[in-house]
């Protein structure tokens, strides 16, 4: 789908902090500038890989402002807006829309676990409601942190509902299945779907998928675009193994501290490996081990 919003390689962005746990806004802009210049197309800013809900309401809003300022097209940015109570929602996302970001990315609301189909068709036709002439919306299918899992009913519902408001969905589910049942049953209205498995991303664009949006693009930037231009041959399907290994690596611990980690390797910045609580960094050991496997992976 080449003509989606977002179509290609989108990095789930990672954000810097202080030792102090403030945000450290130049880090996150100069690692965001880098991933523009470095094979991604486009940018998931403030999504969970950017440990955005640790983040106030004024930091997300701050970043977003001092990520346009600096130069990155407001575009190529689609920024997580995904809270539990509607007016945040609202707020965060008519936030993104004035400083000029076409789409943005709604988690479900996490916090009430198994709410009804019936439940969630409400809250997203609220949103709809309010922001349907405003910006376009994003769905994040992602069950194994919120619980809940966006059927295709819900979703057919919404788009016979509201056409035109909701653009595409995010599938971080891991099940790749799932993901082509979306594909199946949407694309072809030009309703966008992204991956969130990198080990399955040749295969999800042979499938007729939009992109991906991804937290190991951030330390791998260049051979996931690498893949996206080259799902179709020999070259793209070996780079597609050498994806699959590392994300197997990035598995072997919680991705966001793992991620952060790999990425204070690469640019020999240890402030990369800061993150808020309730998340910690990792232990000695296991940031030894992890660097001996990701060493002994570039090696092959």
């Amino acid at each position: 789908m080449q003509n989606a919003l977002y179509a290609g390689v989108n990095a789930a962005a990672l954000t810097s902090f202080n030792r102090d746990l403030t945000l450290n806004y130049d880090n996150t802009i100069a690692h965001c500038h880098y991933l523009l210049n470095n094979g991604c197309d486009s940018l998931a800013v403030l999504g969970t890989t950017s440990e955005t809900n640790s983040l106030s309401i004024q930091e997300r809003e701050t970043l977003l402002e001092r990520l346009a300022e600096s130069g990155i097209p407001a575009q190529k940015m689609l920024p997580g807006t995904g809270v539990c109570d509607i007016p945040g929602v609202v707020r965060l996302s008519r936030h993104a829309a004035k400083i000029g970001c076409p789409g943005v990315l709604i988690l479900p609301p996490f916090y009430y676990k198994s709410p009804s189909e019936e439940g969630l068709y409400h809250f997203y036709s609220a949103l709809a409601e309010q922001l349907g002439d405003v910006v376009k919306l994003y769905f994040y299918n992602f069950p194994q942190q919120t619980t809940i899992t966006l059927s295709c009913n819900l979703i057919g519902r919404l788009l016979e509902s509201f056409p035109g408001v909701f653009q595409g969905i995010k599938d971080s589910s891991g099940d790749f299945a799932n993901s082509l049942s979306y594909i199946e049953a949407f694309s072809a209205q030009g309703f966008e779907v992204y991956s969130g498995a990198d080990a399955t991303f040749a295969r999800f664009m042979q499938a007729g998928g939009a992109g991906c949006i991804t937290a190991t693009t951030n330390i791998a930037s260049p051979l996931t675009a690498f893949i996206y231009r080259n799902y179709g041959n020999a070259q793209g399907m070996a780079a597609q193994e050498k994806l699959s290994n590392l994300r197997h690596v990035v598995a072997t611990g919680d991705t966001i501290p793992v991620v952060k980690t790999l990425l204070a390797y690469h640019t020999r910045d240890p402030s990369w490996e800061i993150v808020r609580p309730p998340l910690c960094a990792l232990s000695s050991d296991a940031r030894r081990i992890l660097i001996e496997k990701y060493q002994t992976l570039l090696l092959r």
